[in-house]
This record gives structure tokens, sequence and C-alpha cells, in this order.
């Protein structure tokens, strides 16, 4: 059973408020740039917030101006394995009332689907040793969250996947 990292339970926070976040005030945003990707968002995309910046690690938030569907990609300088950081999100998950199956690798990466009061989503988690990121879908239409996720230019390809 992996130690928990302290951290988690502000990273998890800082995901899940991220996450399921709606903002009324939309920011229009074209290009996004972090030190680990950049997307240019399409036309039905925006960034209700700007990236957010604390302990080390940063999340984006991006909605569809459509269905609603929201991704979040989170990076955190932590040094954990996507195992581990998968298993310890879904329990704090579970423990918080969120139905999520047990993570399973694919393709490198760790992979969990969630479900809460009829949201459904799905994370991505990633990590090159150094650094690990998680990488969520929520809406009604998961598609819509991969389909933009495709526009992503990763400089690491062990942190996000290529969807």
């Amino acid at each position: 059973m992996p130690q928990e990292n302290p951290y988690m339970k502000n990273i998890l926070g800082l995901v899940l408020t991220a996450a399921l976040t709606l903002c009324a005030t939309l920011a229009l945003a074209n290009e996004v740039k972090t030190p680990h990707f950049s997307i240019t968002l399409p036309a039905d995309w925006t960034q209700p917030n700007e990236i957010i910046s604390q302990q080390g690690s940063s999340v984006a938030l991006f909605q569809n101006t459509t269905d609603g569907t929201a991704v979040t990609v989170t990076v955190v300088d932590t040094p954990m394995s996507a195992r581990d950081v998968a298993e310890q999100t879904v329990k704090g998950m579970q423990s918080g009332g969120i139905a999520a199956s047990a993570p399973h690798e694919e393709n490198g990466f760790y992979v969990s689907s969630f479900e809460q009061d009829g949201a459904k989503g799905v994370s991505y988690f990633g990590s090159n040793g150094k650094t690990f990121a998680v990488t969520s879908i929520v809406g009604p239409d998961l598609n819509t969250g991969k389909n933009l996720l495709k526009n992503l230019k990763i400089t690491d390809a062990k942190l996000i996947p290529a969807f």
C-alpha cells in the first residue's frame, strides 16, 4: 500500500474544485501555454479561470460552451508514480462520495472513471518520476473533452496521454 502524500488532499481538492466549477463569467482565451503543455482552444472552448498555481502545482481548466464539458490538466512537481497518484486520488474521491472505478493501466497511464450526481468523468494519471499529471474530463459526452485534448502539445509524453 503506497504511503499517503500529505499534499494529495490539497491537490485533490484543487483538482475537484477546478473540474466541477462551472463559472458564470467566461474569459475568452485562444492560446494557453504552461511549462508542460500548450493548446490553442477551438471557438467553442473557453478558459474560465487563469491557470491556478498553488504549492508547486498548476491546474488549467477548460470548458465547452456548447455542452458544458469541463477538462482539467493538473501538473505537480512531486516525485510520485502514476499508480500511487491514481490510487490515492480514487480513494479520496470515494471517501468524498464519488463513485470511482479502481484505476487500471492503459498505455503507460492509469485511468479511472467516476460519477457523481449524474455527472460522468474520467481521469488519466501520468508520471515521469519527478512530476505527475492528472488529466480529467467531466461532462455529458467524454468524447467532447477527448477531441479538445487532441489539440494539446505536450512537452513530456509520460505526463499526459495522446488523444
